[in-house]
């Protein structure tokens, strides 16, 4: 608990420091530099801090493209809604503006003529209080419909927020998806080729997860994912930036790290996996072990996003096709 509370207590002084906006997003984003969950991150972060002092939120959208891409994500709801309320403040200033007008028009047909008998000139002036009042009443309304919209667009803004949080993770593990991991992956390949550093992917596959899901039933099954998302977010903390892939794969992308050392961290956390029996959450009952069959690449020269991809893949076929329960790292043929 108290060390929730002081990751909680760092993130509320850098939001309070640099006058950030506390939006999920940026709350995700200094989560992950407050606990070391992406060293990249940090160091981009403690560069920007020791050149700029406080973080700003244009310091924090900069670092994000840099390091994860921009990716554009599926929230056309969101995003209509929002070019409605523009239109409605928009109807807003128009009808203001034409209120404006009429105003001034019957303020000019309603100049009190010195020479105008006293009654008209009473006439007059209380046409023109009648046209000031009308035009207040007009104008306090508009003002309450413009402070509705308003409030409304800053929900419809904190919806998007969410919404592209939401977007790149999976629900049922927690972790980023696939969407965000290929932005990530893009970014950080970029800045490989462009520092010449090396970088790295691992390729992860849960051995016959079937037979949970046949044997125990589904919810064992999502148990096992949880269990395995939460091992691989602890152990490559700092290491590494973690992703679903889909159903029981996962990726693990490594930057600063050559394929052996990647290697090496697989099988670790193969052997880690693979000491502790499984236990079922409500029944304690113990439900086997569970292996895993992981295949890692490095970046070659020639290598774009989806070749390096491809050959973790191969190299996770082929440590599956070789009898399962082990690390495969690819090498090129002789």
């Amino acid at each position: 608990m108290s060390e929730s509370r002081g990751t909680f207590d760092r993130i509320r002084a850098l939001l309070e420091e640099g006058a950030i906006a506390p939006t999920p997003s940026n709350y995700d984003f200094l989560y992950r530099y407050v606990t070391g969950a992406d060293p990249q991150l940090v160091d981009a972060v403690d560069v920007a801090r020791r050149n700029n002092g406080a973080l700003a939120d244009r310091t924090i959208a900069h670092i994000r493209r840099e390091l994860y891409g921009t990716g554009r994500q599926g929230v056309g709801r969101i995003l209509e809604d929002t070019e409605a309320q523009l239109a409605r403040m928009n109807d807003y200033v128009e009808r203001q503006d034409a209120g404006a007008r009429d105003y001034a028009s019957k303020l000019s047909r309603s100049d009190i003529d010195a020479s105008a008998t006293l009654e008209r000139q009473r006439q007059m002036l209380a046409e023109m209080i009648e046209a000031t009042n009308h035009m207040l009443s007009t104008t306090e309304q508009l003002q309450a419909e413009l402070a509705a919209s308003s409030r409304e667009i800053d929900i419809l803004k904190q919806d998007l927020e969410i919404a592209r949080v939401d977007a790149r993770s999976d629900a049922l593990t927690g972790l980023s998806n696939r969407k965000a991991c290929c932005d990530y992956l893009d970014a950080q390949l970029e800045r490989a080729r462009n520092e010449g550093r090396p970088l790295s992917l691992i390729f992860l596959d849960i051995d016959h997860f079937k037979k949970f899901n046949d044997n125990f039933g589904h919810r064992m099954g999502d148990e096992v994912l949880r269990l395995v998302s939460a091992s691989l977010e602890r152990f490559f903390h700092g290491r590494g930036f973690v992703a679903r892939w889909g159903g029981e794969e996962f990726v693990i992308v490594m930057p600063m790290h050559e394929a052996e050392e990647a290697s090496q961290f697989a099988e670790r956390f193969r052997q880690h996996i693979g000491s502790r029996a499984v236990k079922a959450r409500q029944s304690g009952r113990e439900v086997g072990r569970v292996t895993l069959s992981l295949g890692v690449a490095g970046l070659l020269p020639e290598d774009s996003a989806q070749t390096l991809i491809d050959r973790a893949d191969a190299a996770l076929y082929d440590a599956k096709a070789d009898g399962r329960d082990r690390v495969v790292c690819w090498k090129a043929a002789a």
